[in-house]
């Protein structure tokens, strides 16, 4: 069987969407995963699984890195749906407009339920790349796009950078939590005069013998 080629070049890192069952597909290289549990019939028995999506594009390993292809998809997600939606929003009959209400459901921010970003390195095993803090998932940031977002609309350039500003923030965003706990702490300590306790003298054995003599 011919050896597949695993470069790192970013020139051979493309994008790509894989779905399948953990422990039992392969993943793909580079590639941002998540992971959700389901339930799949299996010899006439429901049973839970583990699923996972890989997006791939993944070219360095940095938060911002690992998220930007996730995000891509992401915004390509909402802005398909939100075309739809506009597309198919009023119908006339007799002259008269009626809103339909239409809308198309996302096949991908379901994925969005856990609180952890996988990586497959470039023999497409997976490493625990992103763990967002305590209480924080991952539809709560960024990746889960609102109808307000400027990424909804952006185009060219301006969406190009947008996306680049905005993998930064949610990399950023992971672990906001613990760093407003650590300034409160530390706001706080300052504010009621709370300082250090420095550290008892140790006073060598033969110190003490010296001075008991």
């Amino acid at each position: 069987m011919a050896k597949t080629n695993k470069s790192n070049s970013a020139n051979n890192i493309k994008f790509n969407v894989t779905f399948g069952e953990l422990n039992v597909n392969t993943m793909p290289a580079n590639a941002a995963v998540l992971l959700r549990n389901a339930k799949k019939r299996i010899d006439g028995e429901m049973q839970e699984v583990t699923e996972f999506m890989a997006v791939e594009g993944v070219r360095r390993a940095s938060g911002d890195g690992i998220l930007l292809p996730l995000l891509a998809l992401m915004v390509a997600d909402a802005q398909e749906r939100n075309g739809f939606a506009t597309a198919f929003k009023i119908v006339v009959v007799n002259g008269e407009q009626i809103e339909t209400k239409l809308t198309a459901k996302s096949a991908f921010t379901r994925w969005l339920a856990g609180n952890v970003v996988y990586k497959t390195d470039s023999d497409g095993k997976l490493k625990n790349a992103l763990t967002l803090d305590d209480g924080l998932l991952l539809r709560h940031t960024n990746l889960n796009v609102k109808k307000t977002s400027p990424l909804l609309t952006a185009e060219g350039e301006a969406l190009s950078e947008l996306l680049k500003t905005t993998a930064k923030a949610i990399a950023k965003q992971t672990n906001l939590r613990s760093a407003i706990l650590a300034k409160a702490e530390s706001m706080y300590n300052a504010a009621v005069g709370t300082t250090t306790e420095p550290a008892p003298v140790q006073v060598p054995e033969s110190a003490t013998d010296e001075q008991a003599a």
